[in-house]
Parts: C-alpha cells; structure tokens; sequence
C-alpha cells in the first residue's frame, strides 16, 4: 500500500513539475533606416517561416514610409522616431518593399530552408545484407 501511495504521489509531483514547451517562430530583428539615398539596407535576407521584426526609422526630416504589399506591412518612417512591425514569411522568394512618396524601393529575399535527409543503411535499396570482404 505505501509503494502504491509513494508512486502516485511521485507521478503526480512529475506531472506537475513538467513543463509544457510551446515551438516558437524563431525571430529575426531588422532595422531599416530612410536616407535621401534611400533605404538602408536596400536587401535584406531571412529563412521562410521566420518571423521578422521590423524597426523603421528615418534620417530626413520629410515622413517617408515602408510598405510590404505583399504582406500588408505599411509603416510610417519619421526622423527620430521607431515604427515597429511583424510578419512572417511563409514562402520562399522576393518581395518587394517601397515608399511612394520618395520612390525608394528595396526587397525582402526569402531563402528555402534546407532540410537535410538521413540514409538508413537498412532502407537503401541495393545494398548487401551482410558484408563480405572484396576478397571472398
């Protein structure tokens, strides 16, 4: 009877000390900075189905913006002050990003990830089932 008591209180305290883990979407941080050149950086690279978390500002004392269409981020780019926003990119390609008011443009290149595979030795088809020395 005690062992019976000694495990459900063991499996209780377990149960309660086991932490849930959620996955979370890794989170790339990008600040863009409005120039008279335009926008820096012009190109910006990140993996599908991270999220990334834009920070804008501006250099120039006309309000200017930053606009992903494609992922209906519109942000405003004052001088002195940060705009923050999030999006995720699901799918692997480019997109554009602009200002229509200073027709400064730039892209956002979004790279597949590489999901590398492993060979089992059992799965690959014509492979011997044993091995035998080259010399037998």
């Amino acid at each position: 009877m005690k062992s019976i008591v000694f495990l459900f209180i063991f499996f209780s305290f377990a149960a309660i000390s086991a932490e849930v883990k959620e996955v979370s979407v890794p989170t790339r941080e990008v600040a863009i900075i409005v120039t008279k050149e335009g926008y820096y950086p012009k190109k910006i690279s990140v993996f599908e189905g991270e999220k990334i978390k834009f920070f804008v500002t501006s250099t120039v004392e006309e309000p200017h913006c930053m606009i992903v269409e494609s992922h209906k981020v519109f942000m405003a780019a004052n001088k002195g002050k940060i705009t923050e926003s999030e999006v995720v990119f699901d799918k692997a390609g480019e997109f554009a990003f602009y200002c229509p008011s200073s027709k400064n443009d730039g892209k956002v290149v979004v790279m597949k990830k590489q999901v590398t595979g492993r060979d089992v030795a059992s799965e690959k088809k014509n492979a011997p089932s044993v091995w035998t020395p080259k010399e037998y």
